[in-house]
């Protein structure tokens, strides 16, 4: 018979690994900050608050990874446009690199912005006060929000809750968790022939 001490330590073993199985986002500071400053400006204008994911957040960090060396002004003509951009250098690159199938994805917005420091005034300003934004934030069809940063370089990507915003096809999704299923069912069986040897 197994004993209680033995119980408790598989709980907790198991319970460790499970957390460590579980996505955790993680964002950085001025990431943080921006979300949640462009939520608070929807919420003034009545529009739902956008909820991180992590296949926009990885896209935007990848992309602001490819333009932390360029210069600001390189990338001022930059126009934001739903479904997919070549004016992002390495874009599919970055997309294949968060497996993120684009061409499911057609109303997903990419902002880059380039503030020095990432000021957080200059950054919100940039977002809500710019034509060129604005639309796209202020349209309450966006609910889904990815936010990367590096060196002087934010990208907030904002898209539907749609099939066509999800960044993602659906067989993907149901692959990843397929296999963290399967990664756990393995986990527990090897337990249990430890436990019963």
């Amino acid at each position: 018979m197994v004993s209680f001490n033995k119980l408790g330590r598989l709980y907790l073993l198991v319970s460790v690994v499970a957390l460590h199985l579980l996505p955790t986002p993680a964002i950085c500071g001025e990431e943080k900050n921006l979300l949640h400053d462009i939520n608070t400006y929807r919420k003034v204008l009545n529009l739902p608050v956008l909820q991180k994911r992590d296949k926009p957040s990885c896209l935007a960090d990848k992309i602001a990874d490819d333009l932390e060396d360029m210069h600001c002004d390189d990338f001022r003509d930059y126009y934001p446009m739903p479904g997919s951009n070549s004016k992002i250098p390495n874009f599919q690159k970055s997309v294949d690199k968060c497996k993120i199938n684009i061409n499911s994805t057609k109303d997903g917005v990419i902002m880059p912005v380039c503030v020095p420091k990432l000021d957080s005034d200059a950054l919100f300003s940039n977002y809500t006060k710019s034509n060129r934004f604005t639309k796209y934030l202020n349209n309450s069809k966006y609910t889904i929000a990815g936010v990367g940063s590096e060196d002087d370089w934010m990208v907030l990507i904002i898209s539907t809750n749609t099939a066509s915003g999800d960044f993602s096809s659906a067989t993907s999704l149901l692959a990843h968790a397929w296999n963290a299923h399967c990664l756990l069912l393995a986990f527990f069986l090897t337990a249990l022939i430890v436990l019963i040897n």
